[in-house]
């Protein structure tokens, strides 16, 4: 069965338009003090496991940013992706189905401002962080299929018939809200590892939950 997505509203419509303007220029932000001095650059790597709620699947996080600092603010841009080629399982609607594919992959390039407690020599670090996203997916999930009623298969799903499976499938493009929560801790003066939350918004309120670790190092 197909779980449809909600439809938006016309608020969250015109926060899209807002939100690619402010990429634009935070960009060219970015863009502009790369001619400054590199030590004050910092390299984000992270990693974690969550969920996306509007078709219920769980699957691994991975990114990479890169942020510079600018007093108690941080610019940052970077490249996360989640994806259940990994590992993946039904959150809200467990399969019924023995060998069904599904699959749900998703890139965001996202830009942000952060607004720091603390400061790079605090023991302990707080961020948070808001901004644009653009958002390409890609989802496969079973349709519709005929199968074998009665089994003695041990896993207690029913084997399709083979040639009766139709499926889903859908890719595109969006524009996502993207906030983040992150607490981290001072390893040495050119390491600092924490954990952090990341939420994207788009036809639904928290449509990607992803809790993880990560590792910011100074170039």
């Amino acid at each position: 069965m197909v779980i449809q997505p909600k439809d938006l509203s016309s608020n969250l419509e015109l926060m899209k338009i807002y939100l690619i303007a402010l990429m634009l220029v935070l960009i060219n932000s970015f863009k502009l003090s790369a001619q400054q001095d590199m030590s004050k650059y910092k390299l984000t790597t992270s990693f974690g496991y969550g969920v996306e709620n509007n078709w219920g699947n769980t699957g691994f996080y991975v990114g990479l940013a890169v942020e510079k600092e600018i007093k108690k603010w941080i610019v940052e841009v970077g490249v996360d992706y989640f994806t259940t080629n990994i590992y993946n399982s039904y959150k809200d609607n467990p399969t019924f189905y023995l060998n069904e594919e599904r699959k749900y992959n998703t890139i965001f390039l996202n830009t942000n401002i952060q607004y720091v407690i603390g400061s790079e020599n605090s023991l302990f670090n707080t961020k948070i962080k808001i901004g644009p996203a653009l958002k390409f997916y890609k989802i496969k999930t079973l349709l519709s299929a005929q199968v074998y009623v009665f089994s003695n298969n041990s896993s207690g799903l029913f084997p399709i018939v083979p040639g009766t499976e139709k499926y889903y499938e859908k890719k595109g493009v969006n524009v996502s809200l993207y906030n983040g929560f992150s607490c981290d801790t001072k390893i040495n003066s050119n390491l600092r590892i924490g954990v952090f939350l990341d939420i994207y918004s788009n036809q639904i309120l928290i449509e990607h939950f992803i809790p993880g670790l990560n590792a910011t190092f100074k170039l």
